[in-house]
């Protein structure tokens, strides 16, 4: 009995070690079929998922690196530090838009336009809320008496636990608490290679995803520091907004799955959490299910092929923007 468990468990063992082995040599090869973070790692929890992917400049010649914010539009004038954050400036807008992909987007931009309204538009692609924040911070004199639109994804609040999604990025990190940036954006970042057992990756990968139904968006790792966060943000917000005389205005925006699922924990603790602290918020959740109600054709209808609303799906959440205006 003992030379067959022996035998058994040896072979056991030769096999786990054989495929240890063809995952780390596919690793250090480079092979693409197996060098897949999805197949390792969480999107929303750790770093080394966003770090194994190709490294990606925003590729457009409109766009300016900015030493916190990684990068900015050249046509919208972000001073590098809060020491030039001193003198206040009317810049004859009524309206600044803060945010990342959902209030750059070409069809928010078009309806901005479509309205004539008098505004400026910090936004940019794949900003995270920690950048969000900073881009509302290190401009915010730029706007006094002003209206200032803040809008986000939900899943934006998960990039602040990153030094690197897209591209390289700021950190934030809570010490004494308080929240501090902790790492500014690299120029060049380079992947350092790290020892892991990718085979015991996989399984506790997929032992996660198992337990949420295969759908990241329900982790709740560092969901602490993330609502943590959060908090810190929208009280400075708030607060910086009150002294300088600003209406704020939230707009949250969705992934299709949260209609056509059940939404993740952000959105209730979002909405929560902003109820709580008496800021207007433009749900745009609760906006495109009375429209669709909960059809799936009709869901199908608000969201375009980029992963973002539709064109129809943007009207309606502007609509209802134009009466908090």
């Amino acid at each position: 009995m003992n030379k067959k468990f022996k035998k058994f468990f040896l072979t056991i063992f030769a096999f786990f070690f054989f495929v240890e082995l063809t995952i780390q040599l596919s690793f250090l090869l480079g092979l693409n079929f197996v060098k897949q973070p999805i197949l390792f790692y969480n999107p929303y929890c750790d770093q080394r998922y966003w770090s194994l992917l190709e490294k990606k400049i925003l590729p457009d010649l409109n766009i300016d690196s900015h030493p916190l914010l990684s990068f900015k539009k050249k046509n919208i004038e972000i001073p590098d530090n809060f020491d030039n954050n001193k003198k206040f400036k009317d810049l004859k807008n009524d309206f600044a838009f803060y945010g990342s992909s959902y209030i750059n987007h070409k069809y928010f931009n078009a309806l901005l336009e479509q309205n004539n309204l008098s505004y400026k538009n910090y936004a940019l692609d794949s900003y995270g809320l920690d950048q969000i924040y900073l881009s509302y911070k290190l401009t915010s004199h730029q706007n006094v008496n002003k209206t200032i639109i803040i809008g986000f994804l939900l899943e934006d609040l998960d990039r602040s636990l990153f030094s690197k999604r897209d591209y390289s990025k700021v950190k934030y990190a809570k010490k004494n608490q308080k929240f501090i940036i902790s790492e500014l954006p690299k120029k060049n970042y380079e992947v350092k290679r790290e020892n892991d057992i990718y085979l015991y990756r996989f399984i506790r990968n997929f032992t996660i995803l198992l337990q949420s139904e295969f759908d990241p968006r329900h982790s709740e790792c560092e969901i602490k520091f993330k609502k943590d966060i959060f908090s810190f943000f929208i009280n400075d917000i708030k607060e910086e907004a009150k002294k300088l005389n600003q209406k704020l205005i939230i707009v949250s925006f969705n992934l299709k799955e949260d209609f056509v699922k059940n939404p993740s924990w952000r959105y209730n603790f979002i909405r929560k959490e902003l109820d709580k602290k008496s800021v207007i918020h433009i749900d745009s959740l609760e906006i495109l299910k009375k429209v669709s109600k909960s059809d799936i054709k009709q869901i199908d209808k608000l969201f375009g092929e980029d992963l973002h609303n539709s064109e129809e799906g943007f009207k309606y959440i502007f609509e209802k923007i134009k009466t908090k205006l």
